[in-house]
């Protein structure tokens, strides 16, 4: 999918670009810090899919999506913003967006909402001349959530050896909350390696992942651990 990033944050952006890269078949076709520029991008760029913020300087990004409601544009929208008002919420929904994210928000409900409009266009795709009820249902019907990977279901590049260490350096921890850096001396790996098997104990709901904005450079990731008594097994692999 073709994704067009519209926020005005810097710290934000960052993130929401750390994100997608993470996901296949997602193409960065352009970064936008305003609706001006956004609207610039949209006239002459094919966009599948838009990430939006609301709050854009002294204009709205509601204005992107009633634009593409003008134009008739084939383009999903996922609105990533830290507007909760209920009007605004009622708003988005009336202007067709695909999925509303309040900031600040997790990796995985960023993924649920971009694999989710990637399966709604593939599915627009297929359809034949003349639909069936099931195919309709495909598109209208949310789908259910995928069960988490098995712990010795390993991504390619990590292995179990590694994934005890990082285990048993957060037990040794023995603390709610913690980052990255934290775990360093006790395994021995780089911070880019131990972001790794944190991102798969994310993925497998043995931790949550948060960020908050620290000073300038990458967000600042936070983590919290969800099931001691799996990552103990863990500690055994």
């Amino acid at each position: 999918m073709r994704v067009l990033i519209v926020e005005d944050d810097p710290m934000v952006m960052r993130l929401n670009v750390e994100y997608l890269n993470r996901l296949d078949d997602m193409r960065l076709v352009a970064q936008c810090e305003d609706v001006a520029a956004a609207l610039e991008v949209l006239e002459r760029e094919a966009v599948d899919l838009v990430l939006l913020d609301i709050y854009l300087r002294n204009r709205s990004g509601l204005e992107v999506l009633r634009h593409l409601q003008r134009s008739g544009r084939d383009v999903e929208v996922v609105l990533i913003t830290a507007a909760d008002e209920t009007a605004t919420v009622r708003t988005a929904r009336r202007l067709g967006v695909s999925d509303y994210l309040v900031k600040p928000f997790t990796f995985e409900r960023f993924r649920d909402a971009l694999l989710a409009s990637r399966q709604a266009r593939d599915a627009l795709d297929e359809l034949p001349g003349r639909v069936a009820q099931r195919d309709i249902d495909r598109l209208f019907q949310p789908a259910q959530p995928s069960a988490p990977r098995r712990a010795g279901d390993l991504p390619k590049g990590l292995t179990l050896p590694t994934l005890a260490r990082v285990a048993r350096a957060i037990l040794v921890l023995e603390q709610e909350t913690f980052t990255t850096e934290a775990l360093l001396p006790a395994t021995g790996m780089s911070r880019v390696s131990v972001r790794k098997y944190l991102k798969y104990l994310t993925d497998i709901e043995l931790l949550d992942e948060s960020f908050h904005y620290g000073q300038v450079g990458r967000p600042s990731f936070t983590y919290r651990c969800l099931d001691r008594g799996a990552l103990d097994v863990l500690t055994r692999g």
